[in-house]
């Protein structure tokens, strides 16, 4: 399940660092909110919600719908809680931490995919 997991993750880092590569070179910029933007967001949104299924199984927790809903719908508030809940207070603020770590990891990949498409001729 742990390779799962990590799986999942690196899914989400391949989408990410992917897509303004890909955006670039279709259409030679990259713009925010644009259909590739949106169109990876919605497919981030696939194995995040994966990795907080197995997450779930992992722990034996028993989510609400309105948690299950809240991790696709609002992710970053619904996440949060979900790590605070399945694990309590101290062990869900590390998790939370580690979370916010790999959102700026993520963040750094987009720059990354970014760079990499304008240096092979796309964006401008």
């Amino acid at each position: 399940m742990k390779r799962q997991k990590i799986a999942a993750l690196a899914l989400v880092a391949a989408i990410t660092f992917l897509s303004p590569v890909v955006e670039s070179l279709m259409t030679g910029r990259i713009d925010e909110y644009s259909a590739y933007d949106i169109g990876d967001t919605l497919l981030s949104l696939l194995p995040l919600y994966w990795w907080y299924h197995l997450d779930k199984e992992e722990r034996n927790y028993r989510a609400g719908p309105l948690m299950n809903v809240g991790i696709a719908a609002v992710l970053i508030v619904a996440l949060p809680a979900y790590l605070v809940r399945s694990r309590g207070w101290r062990e869900g603020g590390i998790a939370v931490a580690i979370a916010t770590a790999f959102a700026g990891m993520l963040y750094l990949l987009e720059w990354l995919g970014e760079s990499l498409g304008q240096a092979m001729g796309g964006a401008t």
